[in-house]
């Protein structure tokens, strides 16, 4: 095996198995979420997003760790020719190597937190916070399979990389691999905190369970340029 390959799949397993998603597509205002997202990139219609908690407790670079986060959908080509995909202006992460793999990798915008993940039986209870201040709370029953559930992280991604430093900042362009172990519909009771509200996160239209196998894919691909302003404008969410 080469060293690329024994990267993406070590030992020729997954790097991130069975990863847990507890998922909620919710409705967002676009006028409030646009300030969030590069000029290059537009809303797909109707607006929605995932907003998710996390948990990874097996895969190889880090230790089990938590996460939370907003996947925005975006159109990702012209017209009615574009597919669904998605742009995550948003992230919270409770390990420091995973921080830093995302960010410097694949534009996940991650900052610490501390998040709670609790699954017993058929009942999941998630938590976020950050500086002391509430960002997502998550409580879900869970129901019965859903075979024909779109996939959560394996979609088209536009993600923005490069935002602090020398270089001018930049849409990429990847999808993850993911694999479905199973799926489950999950009725959600959430809360969330300020940011979300600023960013104009509305109500839960559905919630699912994902559980999932997760690879590397193939590397993030510069697409455009992002105007430097789009540091100024998200700096609250992606750095503060």
């Amino acid at each position: 095996m080469n060293p690329v390959s024994s990267l993406v799949r070590p030992h020729g397993r997954p790097p991130y198995r069975d990863a847990h998603y507890l998922a909620a597509t919710v409705e967002i205002d676009p006028k409030a979420m646009r300030r969030f997202l590069p000029r290059t990139l537009r809303l797909a219609a109707p607006y929605r997003a995932e907003l998710f908690t996390a948990y990874f407790p097996d895969q190889t670079y880090t230790g089990p760790y938590r996460e939370a986060g907003l996947f925005v959908h975006v159109r990702t080509g012209p017209g009615s020719r574009g597919r669904t995909g998605v742009h995550c202006p948003w992230m919270l992460v409770d390990d420091d190597r995973a921080l830093i793999l995302g960010r410097e990798a694949t534009g996940y915008p991650k900052r610490l937190a501390e998040i709670t993940w609790d699954h017993r039986d058929n009942r999941i209870t998630a938590h976020a916070a950050r500086r002391g201040a509430d960002a997502v709370r998550m409580t879900a029953d869970l129901g019965g399979t859903d075979p024909d559930a779109p996939p959560i992280i394996g979609r088209p991604h536009r993600n923005v990389t490069g935002l602090l430093g020398a270089a001018f900042p930049r849409v990429v362009a990847f999808t993850p691999g993911e694999r479905p172990i199973e799926t489950r519909h999950a009725a959600i009771d959430l809360t969330i905190g300020d940011e979300l509200r600023r960013m104009g996160v509305g109500s839960v239209l559905l919630g699912r369970l994902h559980r999932v196998d997760l690879t590397v894919g193939r590397p993030p691909i510069p697409i455009r340029p992002v105007s430097p302003f789009h540091t100024l404008r998200t700096l609250s969410t992606r750095v503060l």
